[in-house]
């Protein structure tokens, strides 16, 4: 592979209080030779406001292929192009990721600089245990479609971090209200900016909460599922197992704790089972013995 001496930057821009971008951003925007841009009336208005005088060229899904020959080429002259999407992390929910692609394959260095993201923002405010979750981006616009993945988070046992666009946001929440009903969610509309909203609730809580029409950005949360749900469909052969350990005198507890490891399933529920299957069995006379 040759080795370009180009380079590619991936700069974070504020999702709506210009105070968010960073000093490092800011150096590497003036210092860039050519940006791309999602929308380049967007990155203007940005590079405008900080006083920053550079090449603006639109990427977007309908001139992907004729920009990425230019970034190859603009690469392989040694130079630096700097990726701005409309809000956030470039290549996050945006064809952005094609560049990375073609900047690597070229040998090109291609940095990430940390900034506003808000699905980790939604997260961190939705006080769910967030020590592991999932990001799915924009759920599937066709209501049958979206119905379907919304069963699939029936037993995700982790937060799921949605964006959602305000023409379809209540049509997530009306289907999750009926395929969740239960589940808490978050939702986080403006993010940073002047009318940010915070709901904490489930799906029909929070569309009695939103405006109508919806209006701004969208990130939503859904919480995972209690891992105490889930017992509810315990196989009989970890019934028998039970059965078969307190027979033996294991205690409950040491029961529950055997089984949990075993199988993976919550040790909360098979602790209820095991000490209610106790409480059933016939009780025996003192020195009976169990063989």
């Amino acid at each position: 592979m040759l080795q370009s001496s180009g380079r590619l930057v991936l700069c974070p821009t504020p999702l709506g209080n210009l105070e968010d971008i960073t000093l490092r951003t800011l150096r590497e925007l003036r210092g860039c030779d050519v940006i791309f841009a999602e929308d380049t009336r967007v990155a203007r208005k940005l590079l405008s406001h900080f006083a920053i005088a550079k090449p603006v060229e639109s990427f977007h899904e309908r001139v992907e292929t004729q920009r990425i020959r230019r970034l190859r080429a603009l690469l392989a002259a040694g130079q630096t192009v700097a990726v701005v999407s409309d809000a956030g992390m470039p290549g996050i929910s945006d064809p952005g990721a094609e560049l990375v692609r073609a900047a690597r394959s070229a040998g090109a260095v291609v940095d990430a600089l940390p900034g506003p993201n808000a699905a980790l923002g939604a997260l961190a405010l939705s006080g769910f245990d967030v020590a592991r979750f999932r990001f799915d981006g924009f759920p599937p616009r066709q209501r049958g479609e979206r119905r379907a993945y919304l069963r699939s988070l029936d037993a995700e046992l982790h937060p799921v971090a949605l964006y959602e666009a305000p023409s379809r946001v209540v049509g997530l929440l009306e289907d999750a209200a009926a395929l969740l009903p239960e589940r808490r969610l978050f939702v986080l509309r403006e993010y940073t900016k002047l009318f940010e909203q915070q709901i904490l609730g489930t799906a029909v809580f929070a569309l009695a909460q939103l405006a109508r029409p919806p209006r701004g950005e969208f990130c939503v949360v859904v919480e995972g599922a209690r891992r105490q749900d889930r017992s509810k469909e315990i196989p009989a052969a970890v019934y028998d197992a039970i059965a078969a350990l307190l027979e033996a005198g294991t205690s409950v507890r040491a029961t529950a704790d055997a089984l949990s490891l075993a199988t993976g399933l919550p040790k909360n529920a098979l602790y209820k089972l095991a000490q209610s299957l106790k409480e059933q069995a016939p009780s025996r006379p003192r020195g009976t013995s169990h063989a």
